[in-house]
């Protein structure tokens, strides 16, 4: 077997680079398809293979316009405004991409998450077997799927019983001793050789604002205290926990552009149920965003840090645009009322907005029922039957093992 792992964030290298090699082990031939500088450099200290697309080949298509999802990913991603620059390279890169892989044949091409990537499109064009990897949405778990990730999994679209039979074909499992080799990744040579390479050179400073941004925001979350919540106080509530404004899972899988469109839309509907309703803001936020005009409401409260469990088990119901908190809250048994797209939309306490925009909302989630141990299933299924048990920080050769046996 053949396969190609596409150029991605350092973030991921140590899993990609220990799956590698996990992989050499067990007779797979494995390829990094297009590294950077400072990528080319950790995988020659390791002996891993690299192959590159033929940079002298500077024609372009037009394949992506300024609306197309990977542009738009891009401009959110480094705050470009200018979106010309992004749509020129991305085009080129596209033509490079597609000529080397209709050139090289793979049995399997691995993408993490894919918004990012030209060779997203060009695998669905030239119709080559991928996966993709992207966390889990319970703890220690790990997405790994041939259509694509979050909404666009292999059985999204599905109804709950056809999900509930729903399964990846699996190979034999194999047994072999295998050591994680952790690589040390110096900043600041991973910087300068960012720096020299000319395709990350343009969005270099943004990208080390938009680091900076989430570090501080990070530690700004560390030092908030934990509110306590007088629930019998407040009595009734909605629960609305907001994703980070410019989430790429808004803009691309939802009818929005920014959290803030999110809120600003459904909002009202939520004022007309007579509930509190408590906002909880994203721990992670890196823009310098605020929702406290939403105070001036007397129904609405903002919260920055508290036990997230504590406040779905106590909700009517929770609101939520596709995160993972939607699945966490399906698990506990409570309703969630959906405002973009995600896997776990056909679930039986799970109903999309848009489907009762402008109607009494209490009045239609009260209309949601399920068995518990219906929802115990679908839970279950997912831990069991979708998800891989594992972490990209916390790599073992069971992990590595469960993702091979996805490669047939």
């Amino acid at each position: 077997m053949k396969i190609a792992i596409v150029n991605s964030m350092v973030g991921f290298l140590d899993f990609f680079m220990n799956l590698s090699r996990y992989l050499n082990q067990t007779g797979t031939e494995v390829h990094f398809i297009n590294p950077d500088l400072f990528i080319k450099k950790q995988l020659k200290n390791q002996n891993l293979s690299a192959l590159f697309y033929d940079k002298s080949n500077n024609s372009a298509i037009e394949y992506y316009t300024k609306t197309s999802d990977l542009i738009k990913y891009y401009a959110l991603l480094y705050k470009v405004k200018n979106k010309d620059k992004i749509v020129k390279d991305k085009n080129r890169e596209y033509v490079r991409a597609f000529k080397f892989f209709k050139e090289n044949k793979f049995d399997y091409v691995l993408i993490f998450n894919g918004a990012g990537n030209v060779e997203t499109d060009v695998c669905k064009n030239l119709n080559l077997n991928r996966f993709y990897f992207e966390q889990g949405y319970f703890p220690d778990t790990m997405q790994m799927d041939n259509n694509g990730v979050n909404c666009n999994t292999a059985f999204a679209n599905l109804s709950f019983n056809d999900f509930l039979n729903f399964k990846y074909p699996e190979q034999a499992e194999k047994k072999i001793s295998f050591t994680v080799i952790h690589n040390n990744i110096s900043k600041s040579d991973r910087y300068f050789l960012r720096f020299l390479n000319k395709e990350y050179r343009r969005y270099f400073f943004n990208f080390l604002l938009r680091s900076r941004n989430l570090l501080k925001a990070k530690q700004r979350f560390q030092n908030f205290p934990i509110e306590k919540i007088n629930y019998s106080e407040i009595g009734k509530y909605i629960f609305f926990p907001l994703q980070v404004n410019t989430d790429t899972q808004i803009v691309l899988n939802s009818p929005y552009d920014s959290m803030y469109e999110a809120v600003n839309d459904i909002l009202p509907d939520l004022l007309k149920t007579g509930l509190k309703i408590i906002i909880k803001e994203h721990p992670f936020e890196v823009e310098p965003v605020s929702y406290s005009e939403l105070l001036k409401y007397e129904q609405v409260l903002l919260i920055k840090k508290a036990d997230i469990d504590e406040l779905i088990v106590h909700s009517e119901f929770v609101v939520n645009v596709n995160s993972s908190v939607g699945l966490q809250a399906v698990s506990k048994y409570k309703k969630v009322l959906l405002l973009g797209d995600a896997f776990y939309k056909n679930n039986p306490i799970t109903k999309r907005y848009s489907e009762i925009k402008g109607k009494n909302l209490v009045s239609e989630m009260n209309q949601l029922n399920a068995e518990k141990i219906d929802i115990d299933n679908y839970i279950t299924h997912f831990k069991n039957k979708i998800f891989i048990n594992g972490h990209i920080k916390n790599l073992t050769a069971e992990l590595f093992e469960d993702i091979r046996r996805r490669l047939i």
